[in-house]
């Protein structure tokens, strides 16, 4: 869902589900009991016990918008914090379109809910000179997308409120198993350039990982309001009802990051969602090592009005896994390398976003989702070492070391000596790499992590030396491969929302996905 659109609200936020589109699925109805809501969507939806389907099922009179929903929630012993967010950049207020992304604690109609296990989103328009709340009930429109914890299940299940031309209709679309096996495809299509994905839920689109998801998840929360810097508005004078929600609850981005890292801390820790993973492929299984499932993005800390030096992220250089450390651009040569690329912000015409160095970095949740190998003993940690230490480079949306993924064998006895011989047998030089990471004594895991700390200092040389516009060059193309790549490639939703998130600068020429690669002694070679 959008929710995690950044959360697919995914924002990268709750990271951020998707886009903003019709849902046009066929839905079966299913009543959570006669006196409340009816809710369509999959025929289980009356098997749930979800705090969103406990307080519709005693609802006298079913919410059909978000006021009212969050006029329910008020009478129950919860809380709900907001966080805000603009969706067009964060030098973009006036085109008024911002999200709302609220987080609900307590107990709601009897239900247990803690931090990181309920959460709605919504999102504003203009009229005028006045910011409002986007809920006109057209067909199929969007009002709200909630993604809540089922404590009977062990799952997230996710929930929508659209538009049916008069009022809204609630929705249920599925939960984090659904996803998984949405997802099974992904990065192991049978014909790559026509990917096909499972239908069960939009919400697939973003929230890969099965849970919430906030893309800018880590500080400084690029185009989130935070204490230190609310969001400018423009001019815009939000109506009164919105004005309510945001003198209410209205708080740091960094609480919403932090709820979404307990949320799917807890899905992690989930019995059923382990044994939902384990019952798939070993290919499924072993893809967040491979392969990006979800994306994070990382920036500069300090945002670009401040003038200060930029201090790139080592994570868009080297996986932290292996190594980190703080690589400093100085400012002059930082604008010379924006200049030289023409580099514009959409809409509203600044050479740069918000924070300098905005780019995607490996997501938490799919590192999450390794640790959680490395706990079940399905891989060790040397393992994980040397599928890293391949195109090292590239450390969040790397294809070479993602097609490696379709040579890990099915069998369960053996199969890490099936895969040594399957990568012997390729020409691919990704697969000698990692065949040589996995047999050479050598190259083990603390081996992997000097050579990547040797690259990030010599990544840190060159950057200031001076000339860095091929390294913004490289930033601008590993956004591309983003939209690229088949995380993009669900037509129900992506996880940057493009059309609806203006989140990057653009670049002339426009960059060509793969065209550069960063080498071990942190050069750029070109085609």
């Amino acid at each position: 869902m959008r929710l995690w659109r950044n959360v697919c609200v995914a924002l990268l936020v709750l990271v951020a589900a998707c886009a903003r589109m019709p849902e046009d699925a066929p839905a079966q109805v299913s009543e959570l009991k006669p006196a409340g809501c009816v809710t369509q969507g999959p025929a289980n939806a009356a098997a749930n016990h979800d705090a969103v389907a406990a307080l519709l099922a005693a609802s006298s009179e079913c919410p059909s918008n978000v006021l009212e929903f969050r006029g329910r929630l008020e009478r129950e012993p919860a809380k709900v914090a907001t966080a805000f967010v603009d969706n067009r950049g964060f030098h973009n207020g006036v085109a008024g379109s911002f999200s709302l992304f609220e987080s609900v604690t307590g107990v709601v109609a009897g239900v247990p809910v803690a931090p990181g296990d309920f959460f709605f989103g919504h999102f504003t328009d203009k009229r005028g000179t006045e910011l409002v709340l986007a809920q006109t009930p057209e067909d199929k429109a969007l009002l709200i997308e909630l993604i809540a914890w089922d404590p009977a299940k062990g799952l997230f299940n996710f929930y929508e409120l659209r538009g049916d031309g008069t009022r809204g209709q609630w929705f249920y679309r599925g939960d984090s198993a659904d996803i998984l096996r949405d997802i099974a495809p992904l990065h192991r299509q049978d014909d790559p350039e026509h990917p096909v994905f499972g239908q069960r839920l939009r919400c697939s689109g973003c929230h890969l990982g099965g849970g919430p998801i906030m893309k800018e998840l880590e500080a400084p929360h690029n185009d989130w309001w935070t204490m230190a810097r609310p969001l400018p508005l423009a001019g815009l004078t939000p109506e009164p009802a919105l004005a309510r929600i945001l003198g209410q609850g209205l708080g740091d981005a960094e609480r919403l990051a932090m709820r979404v890292r307990q949320g799917n801390a807890r899905l992690e820790a989930s019995v059923a969602f382990r044994a939902a993973r384990k019952g798939r492929t070993r290919q499924e299984r072993l893809r967040p090592l491979f392969c990006p499932e979800e994306m994070n993005l990382a920036s500069d800390a300090m945002p670009n009005e401040a003038r200060a030096a930029v201090k790139a992220p080592s994570a868009f250089f080297v996986d932290p896994r292996l190594a980190s450390r703080e690589l400093v651009v100085s400012r002059p040569s930082y604008d010379a390398a924006l200049r030289a690329l023409k580099s514009a912000f959409p809409e509203s015409g600044q050479p740069d976003g918000d924070h300098a160095w905005l780019g995607p970095v490996k997501a938490a949740a799919d590192v999450a989702a390794v640790a959680a190998l490395v706990r079940e003993h399905a891989v060790d940690e040397e393992f994980v070492a040397d599928v890293l230490a391949v195109d090292m480079g590239n450390p969040a949306l790397s294809s070479a070391r993602c097609g490696l993924l379709r040579l890990v064998p099915e069998d369960a006895h053996g199969w890490v000596a099936a895969f040594v011989r399957a990568l012997a047998a390729s020409k691919e030089p990704a697969a000698r790499e990692l065949h040589a990471n996995l047999t050479e004594p050598a190259r083990h895991a603390a081996w992997h992590r000097a050579q990547a700390a040797a690259m990030l200092e010599a990544c840190s040389r060159r950057l200031q030396a001076g000339e860095i516009t091929p390294y913004v060059e490289l930033l601008a193309q590993r956004r591309a491969e983003v939209f690229a790549n088949e995380i993009s490639k669900n037509p129900r939703g992506q996880i940057l929302e493009p059309g609806f998130r203006v989140i990057f600068p653009d670049v002339t020429p426009e960059p060509r996905p793969g065209a550069l690669t960063l080498t071990r002694d942190c050069t750029i070679v070109r085609p």
